[in-house]
């Protein structure tokens, strides 16, 4: 496989960047700009969602697989394994940290799991390609033994204690498991104490091999850099591209309905949290569709939920919420959801409120043309402001490209949004019969 390069360009931002299809089947996104900080992150497709998975003996993509009966060759992987994946790529066989190679060159290095991948990252404002190399190194050399697993399931577990004990953590994942049957965004990222005692060194071994490999990979670097010399570290660090045989993951069938209206727990909040979701089973395999779909909800959310709206006008001139309040919505090929959050003392009132908001429809037909085209100027505006951070330019870029788009093409998109993309949206999202509630009390 040749290494190929094409150059993007966005009239709109006066911004371009280059991405590269390197050799080993790495994509590469560059984007120099002159800055006091070089921002790199390594994206892996491999995330807290990823718990089934079989190996394909078919050198081409393959979909997501979402069978009635599962296949006898599937392997199994217990919540929270990606996170502990993370956790130990660190590790190195000197028994040096690799965060402690990356100190040396002037880089700080960080890594974080969500549901849907891992990354590992630095930022320096020094020489940029030396940590670049350590980055490439240990993420594709792993090292694990009984005795560091060990070591590191403790440590993991006292950190899902702590966060147990957190209102909006408990908010978040019962919400989730109001929403969802079997999908695993209801589980938490770090897993449990039970799932994590599953997790042995030839587990880590095995999920490394089938998701670490260089064409489930995304590497992003923003700042001081040239594509050609990044692209030269790539040719020293990585492999030419073996026969690709994809990892294909599995899902099981997960129904339109939600699994209960609403979940209550005591979890230690000053003030009661309200979290109210709605199921969106608008799923779509394009990402050029997801990337439409999500843009007009983004853009109705902040209509219907910013401070100017009607019901943030009505719940805060009751005194039923304070002034944390707001919307946010999260569309991937295999789940997707709106969740409105508040801090309220008054929580079947608001809960009721928003419901009557979103099920009446006359919220949409209040929109004005004048309203529609400032929100989308705003996050135009938002959009373009991104692009003055090397950080955020890294971390956008990867998300896009992880997600099957390009960086410029949410911005187009979403200046292409009209009211009729946001009618449907409302029409197809919003429905009162997959909406959820989940409550936090003291």
């Amino acid at each position: 496989m040749m290494t190929r390069i094409e150059h993007l360009t966005s009239a709109r931002l006066h911004q371009s960047y280059t991405r590269i299809r390197h050799r080993s089947g790495l994509t590469v996104c560059v984007l120099p700009k002159r800055a006091a900080v070089t921002y790199a992150v390594l994206g892996v497709g491999f995330g807290a969602n990823d718990r089934m998975f079989r190996n394909t003996s078919e050198a081409a993509e393959v979909p997501l697989l979402r069978p009635s009966a599962l296949p006898e060759d599937t392997n199994f992987i217990p919540a929270g394994t990606a996170h502990f994946l993370e956790h130990k790529m660190f590790a190195e066989r000197d028994g040096e940290d690799a965060i402690a190679r990356f100190a040396r060159c002037g880089a700080n290095a960080d890594a974080y799991t969500t549901p849907d991948l891992t990354a590992y990252l630095y930022s320096t404002t020094e020489d940029p390609y030396a940590p670049l190399e350590i980055l490439l190194d240990f993420v594709t050399h792993p090292y694990f033994t009984e005795e560091n697993v060990a070591k590191e399931r403790s440590i993991i577990a006292q950190e899902i204690r702590m966060y147990d004990d957190t209102p909006m953590q408990a908010g978040y994942y019962n919400l989730m498991a109001a929403l969802y049957h079997t999908h695993p965004i209801r589980d938490n990222v770090g897993g449990t104490e039970e799932t994590i005692a599953e997790i042995t060194p030839e587990l880590l071994y095995r999920c490394h091999a089938a998701f670490y490999r260089p064409e489930n990979m995304v590497l992003t670097v923003s700042g001081n850099v040239t594509a050609e010399a990044v692209i030269a570290v790539c040719d020293r660090c990585l492999p030419d591209a073996a026969a690709l045989f994809p990892t294909q993951r599995i899902y099981l069938p997960e129904p339109e309905q939600i699994v209960r209206p609403q979940i209550t727990a005591e979890a230690g909040a000053a003030t009661p949290l309200l979290y109210f979701g709605v199921k969106d089973s608008n799923l779509s395999a394009d990402p050029a569709e997801r990337l439409r779909y999500a843009s007009a909800v983004d853009i109705l959310n902040d209509i219907l939920f910013c401070k100017s709206s009607p019901i943030f006008a009505d719940l805060y001139g009751r005194g039923w919420i304070n002034g944390r309040f707001g919307a946010e919505y999260e569309h991937t090929e295999t789940y997707s959801y709106a969740l409105i959050s508040a801090e309220t003392k008054h929580i079947e009132e608001t809960a009721d409120a928003i419901r009557t908001y979103l099920s009446d429809r006359r919220a949409l037909h209040d929109i004005t043309q004048a309203q529609f085209a400032r929100c989308r100027r705003v996050m135009y505006a938002s959009s373009v402001t991104a692009y003055e951070s090397t950080e955020d330019m890294a971390l956008d870029c990867l998300d896009c490209t992880m997600d099957g788009n390009e960086l410029f093409a949410s911005v187009d998109v979403m200046m292409q949004i009209t009211m009729d993309n946001l009618t449907f949206a409302l029409d197809t999202l919003y429905k009162p019969e997959c909406m959820a509630v989940s409550v936090v009390t003291k």
